[in-house]
């Protein structure tokens, strides 16, 4: 028998609703209350309706259509107008909304879903609407796509939603949102394509443009993201960086989790020194220092940057100083080591196989994680024999690197140019992280911890080089690239994250400016 194409139906658009996979619902014995546990908190239905009761049921297996449940429950677009619903839908629908930030949302063809809109934050609100038909849609400049366990997801630091991508026709739809042309397209049929950028638009991960714009380059569309001063000023990585190291808009494992204990090896708590004789710095009496450095507030009120050094050089003594006095390991546990390995490879509490691990320092640490390490480039501004050391902050040693000369020279070079200064600076510190220190304590914040360990040790930097009366400077950026191949570190393992100039005080010191 002949089948007739035109009696085919077209798979028809559809909505469908579940449950965030880490919410948990449960039903006392005499079916007399719903308590629904999510990652917010928990919320308690009592004398729940039926309906209620079979659509929680329902959606804890997976997607479901709710007209499934409760006939007459409004379809696309109806579900979030206000009013014009019978009874039993507006109880249904005013139960829902008690854990909208527990409810996934799919877009469905035939029944399958093409993208779900899960809530990043109890009080997401989730108001599709259809795209409109007249004015360009695109993504958000600060959308960006990844893949994770699951697919293909959006997100964006703006929104408290993600959108997961699970069929071909919501690749097809991104092709289109390059803000030039309307919903719709020779392979993807337009109900689709703007039922599916509403949904889009509704969870800030697409935006509509103000108006329709021209042809060409010369009038193009214009969308508000671009022009909103709350946004001008943010680029999309650093909003990124702040929205996911903040509670709020992200539902990933956050703090001290060790999620990857037992997955790879700690870091020790002090990096292992090489096997080339290492210089013993001298080592202060800070008794001594207690009786004679002026006060506190004086120090604190005279920290100054001072871009330009004098002619004397700065001395092993001097340099031996700074660092003990402002990052030496004062007190540890765990960090007993041989030249060329590591032991004590715990971070502390929950640290693989040395749950004592531990280094106290003179400025504080996140969790105590301590991931920061220094590298000296010495130029002739000093006695050191020019080139590239790192310090060792258990034995106040600097062990000399056999490190390119061309790489010395571009550090030194991005220093003078950062500062502006004509000079070389007599002394670049090169702080760097190792990264592992903080992932594996930390979730979400690893990073971002890391740099405020920086801002700190900075801040020490700082105050003890003003104290001996040397010319300190704190560096904005550094070459990261160029800090790897000079000091042999494996950049996703360890790499640059700060730098600091120190020399002695020029004679007629220029007004200071920062």
């Amino acid at each position: 028998m002949a089948m007739r194409i035109d009696n085919l139906v077209a798979p028809q658009l559809s909505e469908l609703w579940s449950l965030r996979e880490d919410t948990l619902v449960e039903s006392d014995d005499g079916q007399a209350s719903l308590t629904v546990h999510d990652r917010w908190g928990t919320v308690v239905f009592e004398d729940p309706d039926p309906a209620l009761r079979q659509a929680l049921e329902r959606m804890t297996l997976g997607p479901v259509s709710l007209s499934n449940v409760l006939p007459g429950f409004p379809g696309l677009w109806e579900v979030d107008r206000p009013g014009g619903h019978g009874a039993e839908v507006t109880r249904l629908l005013r139960d829902l909304d008690r854990i909208r930030g527990s409810l996934v949302r799919s877009l469905a063809l035939g029944g399958t879903p093409v993208l779900s809109v899960v809530p990043l934050a109890r009080g997401a609100w989730f108001t599709p609407r259809p795209a409109p038909a007249d004015r360009p849609c695109r993504l958000s400049r600060f959308t960006v796509m990844r893949w994770a366990e699951g697919g293909l997801r959006l997100e964006s630091p703006l929104a408290h939603h993600r959108v997961q991508l699970h069929r071909s026709e919501a690749m097809l739809l991104l092709g289109m949102l390059d803000g030039t042309a309307q919903a719709g397209g020779p392979r993807l049929d337009p109900e689709l394509a703007r039922t599916a950028i509403g949904y889009l638009v509704a969870a800030r991960i697409a935006v509509v443009a103000e108006d329709a714009g021209e042809p060409g380059p010369d009038r193009p569309s214009r969308f508000t993201e671009d022009d909103d001063p709350r946004l001008v000023g943010w680029s999309p990585d650093d909003l990124l960086v702040h929205s996911r190291s903040r509670l709020g808009r992200s539902d990933g494992p956050f703090g001290a989790t060790y999620a990857h204990q037992g997955r790879m090896p700690a870091e020790p708590v002090v990096k292992p020194l090489g096997n080339r004789p290492a210089l013993a710095l001298y080592r202060p009496d800070l008794e001594e220092l207690r009786g004679g450095d002026e006060p506190f507030t004086s120090v604190l009120e005279r920290r100054r940057s001072v871009r330009d050094h004098g002619p004397e050089p700065l001395t092993e003594d001097r340099i031996g100083e700074l660092l003990f006095r402002a990052c030496r390991v004062r007190e540890s546990a765990g960090a007993g080591r041989t030249r060329g390995a590591g032991t004590g490879a715990g971070t502390g509490p929950g640290g693989d196989g040395a749950d004592a691990a531990w280094s106290d320092r003179p400025y504080p640490s996140m969790g105590s994680v301590y991931g920061l390490e220094l590298y000296l480039v010495a130029g002739p501004g000093t006695e050191l024999a020019p080139g590239a050391y790192h310090y060792d902050p258990l034995g106040h040693l600097l062990e000399p690197l056999d490190a390119p000369p061309g790489d010395l020279d571009e550090l030194r070079s991005t220093a003078r140019t950062l500062m502006g200064s004509e000079q070389q600076p007599p002394l670049l510190l090169v702080i760097t992280a190792r990264f592992r220190r903080a992932t594996h304590a930390f979730s979400g914040i690893a990073y971002t911890s890391l740099l405020k360990d920086v801002g700190v040790l900075l801040q020490n930097l700082y105050l003890v080089a003003t104290a001996m009366d040397l010319a300190p400077c704190a560096l904005a950026s550094g070459n990261s690239d160029t800090a790897a191949r000079a000091f042999g570190l494996d950049w996703p393992v360890e790499s640059s994250v700060g730098e600091f100039v120190v020399g002695t005080k020029p004679r007629e010191a220029d007004p200071p400016t920062a």
